[in-house]
């Protein structure tokens, strides 16, 4: 077994986290019970097995290297995971609560059909929902998950890519009769949800040139969906909101063009949540049931 498939051993990899969290291998060695040379010497083992350079030492100071610095998150979050394991060892019921903040849309066209199976087979979890797409709550100290679209990039936050997101014109299918080709969108009612970004960045990819005159912002986008369901007029949809009408055919999308959005939707966590078994269960839960 080569250096670069070998396995270094626990309390090295102990050793190294401790240090490079604490900052000190004074502080790491009173935290694991053993003597500050034994975690000197369990890092350099660490840094020969793995030929990889963690720590740029200066006397008896250290900086953790840009590899030191990667290692020492993941082994944070493998020893929160074991520690976890091992807690709930011989548990037969996972409880607790689980606050989850959801946007309006995903809300009532995905979360409320689907999650009935889960609570059902997971009764110790209480559920605390909020409906929102607002950012404060994805730092909110007492959100256990968040999902939102965005680019997922959050200081101190786990961020999980559940689905890139394809836009493109929907609308019921009686509006749909009456349209020819994408021409036919300047003349139309279009459902805007606040503003024109997504609309114009699928005009452009469409090859549509002008201004569309009959235009109503919605707020929102489950308002904004739930009104191209009822007639209104034309919406810019999504593969992931509007799936459930799609499937059932009371949505429909008249022309072929997709635009990717640079955006997508992220399952948000805090880091300090990661060691609550329901709040992990119920992550699982919507990264399996995220599907598109």
């Amino acid at each position: 077994m080569n250096n670069r498939t070998r396995v270094p051993p626990l309390s090295s990899l102990r050793a190294f986290e401790a240090t490079a969290r604490q900052g000190s291998m004074t502080r790491a060695a009173a935290e694991l019970g053993v003597t500050q040379s034994a975690i000197s010497h369990q890092v350099r083992n660490l840094e020969a097995i793995t030929n990889v350079r963690l720590l740029e030492r200066r006397g008896n100071r250290f900086t953790l290297t840009q590899a030191g610095l990667q290692a020492m998150n993941a082994l944070g979050e493998g020893f929160e995971m074991l520690a976890n394991a091992v807690s709930n060892l011989g548990a037969e019921v996972i409880s607790g609560d689980v606050v989850f903040s959801c946007p309006p849309a995903l809300t009532s066209l995905w979360l409320v059909r689907n999650i009935g199976t889960f609570l059902s087979d997971n009764a110790g979890i209480r559920l605390h929902l909020r409906s929102s797409t607002q950012w404060d709550d994805v730092i909110s100290a007492d959100i256990d998950l968040c999902i939102r679209y965005g680019s997922g990039v959050l200081r101190n936050r786990q961020a999980t890519l559940l689905s890139k997101v394809d836009l493109f014109p929907v609308c019921s299918p009686s509006v749909a009769a009456s349209l020819g080709d994408v021409h036919d969108l300047l003349s139309v009612p279009l459902l805007y949800a606040i503003d024109d970004t997504e609309w114009t960045s699928w005009f452009a990819a469409a090859g549509v040139n002008g201004i569309p005159t009959r235009r109503h912002y919605m707020g929102n986008d489950q308002a904004t969906i739930e009104a191209s369901v009822s007639g209104c007029g034309v919406a810019m949809g999504d593969n992931v909101t509007c799936r459930h009408y799609l499937d059932l055919g009371l949505l429909v999308s008249p022309f072929d063009t997709k635009y990717r959005s640079r955006s997508a939707f992220f399952l948000i966590q805090s880091r300090s949540q990661r060691n609550k078994l329901a709040v992990t269960c119920m992550r699982d839960w919507i990264i399996s049931n995220f599907k598109v």
